[in-house]
Parts: C-alpha cells; structure tokens; sequence
C-alpha cells in the first residue's frame, strides 16, 4: 500500500482553509458580542429616582475600573415606553465605581428610568 503525496498536501490545505474560516467566524462572533452585551467592566444600576411633571431626580451608581474612562446615558421613560428625557453622564479615569444622583429634564411625566449604553472613552 503506498501512500499519496498529492491526496496528503490536499487535506493539509483543507484543513487550513477550515481552520482560517472558523478563526474568523469566532474573531467576528467576539465583536458582535462585545457590542451587543456592552462592555462587561461596566456594571451600572438605578438605585432610586422621583419623578415630577418636567423632570426626574435619579441617584444611581456606575461600578467600572479605576483607570476607565466611562460615559454612560440616563434615560427616562413614559408610560408607552417612550423615551422623554436623556442626559449623558462621565465617570473620568482616576476614580472606580461612581455613586451620584443626576436631575433629567423630560418632555412629559417619566414612569422608568434607566442607565444605558455605557461606554469606555
């Protein structure tokens, strides 16, 4: 029985070819995740928040590392779930997990509020 050099080098770039597809299909499955999940150093939560009729007082805290830079957007929302007011919130690098409370102007009475879309720079 002999073996075949030709059938050998064909399975070797097979085998190539397969390895590079499924590289690139984890590589490109890792940035969708990281963008869909958000960045997992990131951990914002509401702890409180009182509403009137034009605005929201929200007290919320944002746990990321020291040497983050981080923003994040407070949203508040009606009762259809329409958004009636945002504002754009900073944690600097320097300083870890941030403990503050925020005024949000609404175009209407909010029912929910939310930190969202928090992102390192």
């Amino acid at each position: 029985m002999s073996t075949n050099p030709a059938g050998t080098k064909r399975n070797r770039l097979a085998y190539t070819v397969i390895g590079v597809f499924v590289s690139i299909c984890a590589a490109g499955w890792a940035i969708i995740m990281v963008h869909t999940e958000g960045n997992p150093g990131i951990s914002p939560q509401v702890v409180s928040w009182q509403t009137t009729d034009r605005s929201v007082r929200v007290h919320y805290q944002i746990a990321k590392s020291k040497g983050d830079d981080v923003s994040c957007a407070i949203v508040a929302y009606d009762p259809d779930h329409a958004e009636v007011g945002r504002v754009e919130v900073r944690v600097p690098s320097g300083r870890g997990d941030a403990d503050a409370r925020q005024d949000v102007a609404t175009s209407s009475r909010a029912t929910a509020v939310d930190v969202r879309d928090c992102r390192t720079g």
